[in-house]
């Protein structure tokens, strides 16, 4: 079922369709501020000691992130429209415990726990569960080098950690390069704080773009960097920050899904916001495009691509990683084989996007194959899939740009793209993509035995092509044993216990049929579980016709033991009928009177009573 969503509802849903443009358009789109920009500028503003205003700021859960962090820390943070005021004085920050929470936010736990070293008071910095997986070791070792005094809570070289100390001592320090550049950043900007700071690089330097980013910013607040290519740094002392504006710049990031729409679907589109000069990783992301036969016409602040479709490409993105998925998509599209290099850092990312990207590539039916530091794309002809986000925002973003060329394309979870985009999808829709909210809800059928539920689901599941699950199936699979044999060996309750954990298992399923056993009703968690992504619709079944199918079946089908102790099949059906309708009528969205009906018009009457309550 799907139904025409207004804007803000795109990011509610669950799963949403795309459909594709009809022809090429021509169109503009104004993207909003850079999210790295925005956090460095906040992060940078909070230790000047000056009331600094930031102007397009981009607003979304990473930059909220920060903003949280700071405030806790006692930092004052004004959101006004299109502009935030910062006000911070480190000096006056008081000696006491606090928790620092990043969310999702990498840039966040990494730049906070630099500034964790050289506040007073006892700090637990930490966020959600897949930010708790994304590695800190690096930069742990680093800080200590200049004095810190850090612990780790759980697992070395993880968050959450603990910081204890308040002061940094100058020197030099020598980190490795190869894992993130947030790691430099972080350390450079917390310098001017320090003293003189020298920073030796070991390995390579992955992202460098966002290391000039750093330091383009530190600059603009009057810090000059030393930079001896990418491997030996230098902050001199007695500088100190001192800027009281400061205007972000659009996101390139953000302008690159839109980019390749144009390229993929040969349209003409403006990106406005932008700068021509900017230093951001994604510049790359353009001339790639460019490369492969597109036209990029810049003026001031906003860039036109001329689209003339894909190509194959044979890249290294080790310096701008967060294209990679985007590109990666478009190579499904382009005929012959696309390798792109510089993957590894994809790995520690909100998920293991290297993982996530073949297995919806797969779904697409696009063969892919990888190394430790390259993946291969065999592309050509894609086809339109239901894909997973895994979390990431870049997932849902990316994989939607696909839709533009394949009507049918769907995004489940797509409100991840709150974290650094929350009008993406308005801004889709705004070219011309039209998109659809999925009702997701999963059909589930309560009712007596013999009420035709199992051969009901069944039907729904080919009329709707949705996955068929059954309960009592799952749980005879599960303990290997018949329904009989398991109310034989280890009585009712245990099975109602057993049924229990099923029914919470199944509950987080999304748009599936669920045929339930007959009592499940019986305990009110089921009932709530089921209902919370579900719709359930009551067989009501008249007692004749429950006895005409299944008297003969009680206690000697092994999927039917006796519930009662009564000998006369009917009275035990009658007794249980009356001890559980009550239970079905207060369970169900619908109930669904079925006397005199075939399957197959059950079937239909369902599909209308899931049109009406979705």
């Amino acid at each position: 079922m799907k139904i025409s969503p207004p804007l803000s509802n795109s990011r509610k849903a669950r799963i949403i369709e795309l459909k594709s443009l009809l022809k090429p358009i021509p169109a503009s789109v104004s993207i909003p501020g850079s999210k790295s920009y925005t956090n460095r500028a906040l992060f940078i503003a909070a230790m000047s000691g000056f009331k600094v205003k930031i102007t397009n700021p981009l607003i979304s859960d990473d930059t909220k992130a920060m903003i949280d962090c700071l405030k806790t820390l006692g930092v004052n943070i004004l959101e006004e429209k299109n502009c935030i005021e910062v006000s911070g004085n480190l000096k006056k920050i008081p000696h006491r415990s606090y928790n620092l929470n990043a969310n999702l936010s990498g840039t966040t736990l990494r730049f906070i726990l630099a500034l964790s070293t050289i506040i007073p008071g006892t700090k637990i910095l930490s966020g959600k569960e897949g930010l708790n997986k994304r590695p800190i070791g690096d930069l742990v070792e680093g800080l200590r080098q200049l004095g810190a005094k850090i612990e780790y809570l759980y697992r070395k070289g993880y968050p959450p950690i603990k910081v204890l100390s308040s002061k940094l001592i100058s020197g030099t320090i020598k980190i490795k390069g190869s894992i993130s550049s947030q790691y430099i950043s972080a350390i450079l900007m917390v310098a001017p704080l320090v003293g003189e700071v020298n920073i030796e690089v070991l390995e390579s330097q992955v992202s460098t773009p966002y290391i000039d980013m750093t330091i383009d910013t530190m600059e603009k607040f009057g810090v000059k960097v030393r930079n001896i290519n990418f491997k030996k740094y230098n902050i001199s002392s007695d500088q100190k920050y001192n800027a009281k504006q400061y205007l972000v710049e659009g996101d390139l990031s953000s302008a690159s899904y839109f980019l390749a729409i144009a390229a993929l679907t040969k349209s003409e589109i403006t990106i406005e916001n932008i700068n021509p000069q900017s230093k951001q990783a994604d510049m790359k992301f353009i001339k790639i495009l460019e490369n492969i036969g597109n036209k990029i016409t810049f003026r001031e602040n906003e860039v036109t691509i001329t689209g003339a479709g894909v190509k194959p490409v044979n890249v290294n993105m080790q310096d701008c990683p967060d294209q990679i998925q985007t590109l990666s998509v478009l190579a499904a599209f382009a005929n012959g084989i696309s390798k792109i290099e510089g993957i590894s850092s994809l790995r520690i990312k909100e998920t293991d996007r290297v993982f996530a990207l073949r297995q919806e590539l797969k779904k697409m039916g696009i063969k892919t194959s990888v190394t430790k530091d390259e993946l291969t794309i065999h592309g050509g002809n894609p086809n339109a899939a239901t894909i997973e986000t895994y979390g990431d925002h870049r997932m849902a973003m990316s994989f939607a740009i696909a839709g533009s060329k394949l009507s049918g394309m769907k995004i489940s979870n797509p409100n991840v793209v709150s974290k650094t985009f929350p009008d993406f999808f308005e801004k889709l829709k705004s070219v011309g993509i039209k998109i659809d909210i999925v009702n997701s809800k999963n059909i589930v059928l309560i009712g007596m035995r013999g009420s035709g539920k199992t051969t009901i689901a069944k039907m729904l599941s080919k009329k709707l092509n949705k996955l068929y699950i059954d309960l009592d199936e799952m749980l005879a699979k599960k303990m290997k044993m018949s329904i009989s044999q398991i109310v034989e060996k280890f009585g009712w309750e245990f099975f109602r216990d057993q049924e229990s954990e099923i029914v919470k298992q199944v509950s987080n399923s999304q748009d599936v049929i669920i045929s339930t056993g007959g009592g499940v009703v019986t305990r009110l968690d089921n009932i709530e579980a089921l209902r919370k992504n579900g719709i359930l619709i009551y067989l009501n079944t008249p007692l004749e016709t429950l006895v005409k199918r299944v008297a003969g079946k009680i206690g000697e089908n092994p999927k039917m033991p006796a519930l009662t102790d009564k000998k006369d099949p009917k009275a035990e059906i009658a007794y249980v009928l009356s001890q559980r309708e009550k239970l079905y009528k207060q369970a169900a969205h619908q109930i669904l009177l079925i006397e005199n009906l075939r399957p197959n018009e059950i079937a239909d009457k369902i599909v209308s009573k899931f049109k009406e309550v979705s």
